[in-house]
C-alpha cells in the first residue's frame, strides 16, 4: 500500500512542477489492490479509469479468500441474500486466494459503481466487502 501512495504523490508533484515547466511523470497503471482478511476488504483506491483494470488481491486473513467484482447501484451490504450468498452477477473474479498468497486477474469495467465481494459461504455475509467506482 506504501507504493502506491508512493507513485500517487509522485503525480501529484510531478503536476506540481509542470506548471514550472518540468514535464508532469506519466500515469501509474490502471490497477486496484485489494486486501482480504476476517471480515473485511480494504481497497487500495476508491476510484479507478474505466477500461482493463489489473485486480491484486492479496489474502492477510487466516482462511481462504475469494474476490469477485459485482456491478450494482446498491450499498455493498444491500445486495440480496440466498441462505448465506449474495446473489449478484459477477464482472469478473478471482481464484481462490490461499491465506498469505496474491493472485491478479483483469476484468473490463465501464463507468459505474462497483462492488469487491468475497462470496465463499458466510463471508458476505459477515461483512466481507468493499465498494468502488469506475470514471
Amino acid at each position: 500500500m506504501t507504493r502506491t501512495v508512493l507513485i500517487t504523490t509522485a503525480v501529484f508533484l510531478g503536476v506540481c512542477i509542470g506548471a514550472t515547466g518540468t514535464q508532469a511523470s506519466p500515469r501509474p497503471a490502471n490497477v486496484l489492490r485489494a486486501d482480504i482478511a476476517e471480515w473485511s476488504i480494504v481497497p487500495s483506491e476508491g476510484v479507478v479509469d474505466a477500461g482493463n483494470v489489473r485486480i491484486v488481491a492479496r489474502n492477510l486473513g487466516a482462511q481462504a479468500h475469494q474476490l469477485t467484482v459485482v456491478r450494482t447501484s446498491v450499498f455493498a451490504q444491500d445486495l440480496p441474500l440466498r441462505g448465506d450468498h449474495a446473489l449478484a452477477r459477477p464482472v469478473g473474479s478471482s481464484v481462490l486466494v490461499a491465506p498469505g498468497r496474491v493472485v491478479s486477474f483483469v476484468v473490463h469495467l465501464r463507468r459505474g459503481s462497483y462492488l469487491l465481494v468475497d462470496n465463499l459461504p458466510w463471508h458476505y455475509w459477515k461483512g466481507t466487502q468493499a465498494a468502488f467506482a469506475v470514471r
